[in-house]
């Protein structure tokens, strides 16, 4: 077995889930995952293998329905964090629900697209959007460039972007959005 395989997850947020308050799709997900993290942990038994394999398929898929949810809680989203898989990562950056936190550690990750897509998050603290704005890949800077959440500040600076694309979508998102103010004002 690889390192990865044998990772454990810490599963401790289910002891303050409130079980009752959440949709009953969510709440069978985290029962399945619980069950088959306990699975995990004592190892298959000769002849398992391809059980073993399916029960750790269907642990990542509903991990990845878990993530991709927007009624899923945010001590779920961060647990979920933990994992190595940047497709799922991407999922949870974009997700409403997640935590500041939990974005604002996504914003250091690795990855650029990681990085790219918590750019997308309206729910990011200022702090991480500067971060974010001063990021070494286009990509990223492009995307917070398209935000309608960016404050004005940030898009000045993205305005003057050294990449002419940034530099372009922060002037078309600046000129929507005063053309918005404006149409709002003649209302």
């Amino acid at each position: 077995m690889t390192e990865t395989e044998e990772q454990d997850y810490d599963l401790s947020f289910a002891y303050c889930f409130r079980w009752d308050s959440h949709e009953a799709h969510i709440r069978e997900a985290l029962k399945v995952l619980l069950f088959n993290s306990v699975t995990e942990k004592t190892g298959p038994k000769p002849g398992e293998r391809d059980a073993k394999k399916a029960v750790q398929e269907e642990a990542a898929r509903i991990r990845w329905l878990l993530a991709i949810n927007p009624n899923t809680p945010p001590p779920v989203l961060e647990h979920l964090a933990r994992d190595q898989s940047a497709s799922l990562l991407e999922r949870i950056a974009e997700n409403p629900r997640t935590h500041v936190t939990t974005l604002a550690k996504l914003s250091t990750h690795a990855h650029s697209q990681v990085r790219a897509s918590v750019a997308e998050n309206p729910t990011l603290s200022i702090k991480t959007i500067w971060r974010l704005a001063k990021d070494e890949n286009p990509d990223v800077r492009h995307r917070l460039a398209e935000s309608y959440t960016v404050p004005v500040a940030v898009l000045r600076v993205l305005c003057e972007d050294e990449n002419p694309y940034v530099a372009f979508r922060a002037q078309c998102t600046m000129q929507r959005i005063l053309a918005e103010v404006n149409h709002l004002r003649s209302a």
